[in-house]
């Protein structure tokens, strides 16, 4: 089949345009975006689309970047295809992100890409990636340890962005270029060897196809297939995040329970999807993170894992936890409270009331209003977070130790410090969505009643206590 027809054939299997859609190809002047922009132009009646280019130039080449820039402005002219030009200094861009050149120019791009999409100058971005680099992503994802999702590489189609080139290599796309008598420029960076894919390029899988003439094809047509795997395993993820996983802001749990009994395969997944979840990104994680938290789960209690960039995962009662900045959280102000006010505390809104206890009534049972007998508190009712020295009043007097009450409740110990309190010096008055003090109940000789009402959003809280 001729190159021509196998991208089209691509282009239809993977759905990746349709009639009536406007698509932008990433147009850099090279072979790969020369012969996108090409085809899709001459084909454009056939296929009912409208053609665009963007091209961005990352201020890193000079007059070579300048040449090349002109190069795409004039080949668009030709042809009458609108063209957008995006000028970025991408050295500028590394320092400030802290991130190498080429990973820079990659960020630019997509940030130019993505402006195209959303004021509605395009609704695909077509991307020239072929087999070969194809091939060269799964090297680089396979050298640093990856999945399923490392390992088949790039996407065909992940919204507005399509890679109708996969299907092809870099010598049947030059062959093509030749055979219609269409120049390119050639970028002189793509033989510098700092640039991690150059030396996969120039040294791994040139020797590769010296070895193994095709390999490049052969790897292509392997991240298909892996592709297909993962979309199957990511039906069953579904479920899996379903049963496993709750996650309150930037804090997520993984369910010791349901997750023991998951395939470690698809445990494996979800870790990496939790991670994910976590970061916002998968730059940066491995497959040995997956490995270090689907382990944890068959740890001792309070064991932990240290994850990139600050993050920590612990092993709690029922739970893994994923969290940010461990050791690094800020002791929560005290707030000293007084009958008749209302007090803002971690996002939660506490009332207080006192009353006169004129009828002997039963004192409700209720997780969020609680009663105590105000006579009791000696210091002043302070909403606080926990100290050495906390203690509580159990049956008959005794006292307790809080951590040791809490530990009898299997309360995960990274969520210890961030319980809320209400506290009489060193006594604790009632562990707020627990329990209270039994020296601050309300009794036959109680005379006055502090009403505590715990509220969010000016409402009474409903719901279940998690401990």
């Amino acid at each position: 089949m001729k190159m021509e027809e196998k991208v089209l054939a691509y282009l239809n299997r993977r759905e990746m345009t349709a009639p009536g859609l406007t698509v932008c190809v990433g147009f850099s002047g090279g072979a790969d975006s020369v012969a996108l922009l090409q085809l899709l132009w001459e084909n454009r009646k056939r296929m009912g689309i409208r053609v665009k280019a963007l091209h961005v130039n990352h201020g890193i080449r000079g007059a070579e970047a300048l040449r090349d820039q002109r190069f795409c402005e004039t080949f668009c002219g030709e042809r009458k295809i609108p063209i957008r030009i995006c000028e970025e200094d991408i050295p500028a861009d590394a320092a400030a992100e802290g991130v190498g050149l080429e990973e820079a120019g990659r960020n630019a791009r997509y940030r130019a890409f993505e402006r195209c999409v959303e004021d509605g100058w395009t609704d695909r971005i077509a991307l020239a990636h072929h087999q070969n680099d194809q091939a060269e992503t799964m090297l680089f994802h396979l050298m640093r340890g990856s999945g399923i999702k490392g390992l088949r590489g790039m996407e065909p189609v992940r919204l507005p962005y399509i890679r109708p080139l996969l299907c092809v290599g870099r010598d049947e796309i030059e062959t093509w270029l030749r055979g219609k008598g269409l120049l390119w420029m050639e970028d002189a960076s793509n033989q510098e060897l700092e640039f991690t894919r150059n030396r996969i390029r120039h040294h791994v899988l040139a020797a590769m196809e010296e070895i193994r003439p095709g390999s490049a094809e052969r790897m292509a047509e392997t991240a298909e297939r892996l592709l297909e795997i993962e979309d199957f395993l990511e039906q069953n993820l579904e479920q899996a995040r379903t049963a496993c996983v709750r996650q309150t802001g930037r804090e997520i749990r993984i369910l010791l329970e349901p997750f023991g009994k998951l395939h470690p395969a698809l445990g494996k997944m979800l870790a990496v999807d939790c991670l994910e979840k976590l970061y916002g990104t998968r730059k940066d994680l491995s497959a040995v993170h997956a490995e270090q938290l689907s382990a944890l789960a068959y740890g001792r209690r309070g064991s932990r894992i240290t994850l990139p960039d600050g993050r920590y995962a612990v092993l709690g009662y029922d739970a893994i936890l994923l969290k940010e900045g461990y050791g690094t959280e800020k002791r929560e102000e005290e707030v000293y409270c007084v009958p008749g006010g209302e007090y803002h505390y971690r996002g939660d809104v506490f009332r207080f009331t006192l009353e006169n206890r004129e009828k002997k009534e039963k004192i409700p049972v209720n997780c969020y209003t609680k009663w105590f007998d105000y006579d009791k508190i000696k210091q002043g009712a302070v909403l606080r977070t926990r100290r050495p020295g906390d203690y509580l009043e159990v049956a008959d007097g005794a006292h307790k130790k809080l951590k040791d009450y809490l530990i009898d409740c299997k309360v995960p110990r990274e969520d210890r410090d961030s319980l809320t309190l209400l506290a009489d010096g060193s006594h604790i008055i009632w562990t707020v969505g627990m329990r209270i003090s039994e020296r601050y109940k309300v009794t036959e000789q109680t005379k006055r009643v502090l009403k505590v009402q715990w509220m969010n959003d000016g409402g009474t809280k409903d719901g279940e206590i998690s401990y």
